[in-house]
């Protein structure tokens, strides 16, 4: 299972956004060797995801869905493999005690910031004439569409997407998710994903040099997020998105949280966001332990 920061936001993002509709599973484990479906999605009876709220993505889960999220270029090697995850699915339903919760074909969607030419002609991917430009249907029978999120058009029904996307795509979504309403709610929980994306880049270290331009539009958001949170003061749910980044900030930091570390968060949520991001990023385990023992 990867711990890549990028796919963390990935699955958090698709949980924020579907879990009102339906359930969201990620990393389901699926038959034969242990392979892991990014995220599972599992509409509940009589849901209907709203076009409003999610643009196009509304009309990916009307039924159940496969997510498999690529950062990179999309390889063929990439398609075959999340092809067998989506025939081990249908293997599992036709079992007599399936472990995967639905009874109705599931959807393999692959989202890749890059698509080639080359790649469409091989698999036969042909443009979706419901959806548009950027979604690529394979041949009937196996129930796949590509998405290629650098082709997809700029509008705000396609934002949720382009923030999976890389590059100027997925800079200029963020830009748009900073340009909502600061009262919608999907702006706030978002800004709060795409900020624990950057602390969990700094704190495993994982800034690779095609990474450095989307860090900076990274840092605008956690700009925002920092004024937003001085805005609203101490309200108990900015405190508690406070304490979820925090964690998730101690986890990417130093590993499987343990009693001594999450009782240290409470003074960690007493410091400003600058003083205890400086702390985790500094101090190994021991010396943060050790740091609010002697202070205490």
């Amino acid at each position: 299972m990867t711990t890549k920061p990028f796919d963390q936001f990935n699955k958090r993002l698709f949980q924020e956004l579907l879990s009102p509709f339906g359930q969201v599973i990620p990393d389901l484990a699926v038959l034969g060797e242990e392979r892991l479906i990014d995220v599972f999605f599992a509409p509940f009876p009589g849901a209907t995801p709203d076009f409003s709220e999610l643009g196009v993505l509304a009309q990916m889960v009307t039924q159940p869905a496969l997510l498999e999220p690529f950062r990179s270029a999309l390889s063929d090697e990439d398609l075959q493999f999340c092809l067998l995850k989506l025939f081990l699915v249908y293997a599992d339903q036709k079992r007599a005690n399936p472990t995967i919760p639905v009874t109705e074909p599931a959807k393999l969607w692959i989202l890749a910031a890059e698509v080639s030419d080359r790649l469409l002609h091989d698999f036969k991917g042909e443009i979706d004439p419901d959806l548009g430009e950027g979604f690529y249907l394979l041949s009937k029978g196996l129930k796949t569409t590509i998405v290629a999120i650098a082709e997809l058009p700029t509008v705000p029904e396609t934002l949720w997407l382009r923030l999976m996307g890389k590059d100027r795509t997925q800079e200029d979504a963020i830009a748009e998710l900073l340009q909502m309403p600061e009262a919608d709610p999907k702006r706030s929980n978002a800004l709060n994903l795409l900020v624990s994306w950057r602390i969990n880049i700094e704190v495993t270290n994982s800034v690779e040099s095609e990474e450095q331009r989307i860090l900076m539009a990274l840092s605008q958001t956690y700009l925002e997020w920092e004024k937003q949170t001085e805005r609203r003061g101490r309200e108990q749910g900015r405190e508690q998105e406070r304490r979820s980044i925090i964690l998730t900030s101690l986890q990417s930091r130093y590993g499987e949280l343990d009693p001594a570390l999450e009782a240290i968060v409470p003074k960690l949520m007493e410091l400003t966001n600058s003083d205890w991001l400086s702390l985790v990023l500094r101090l190994s385990k021991e010396e943060m332990l050790e740091h609010f023992t002697n202070a205490s």
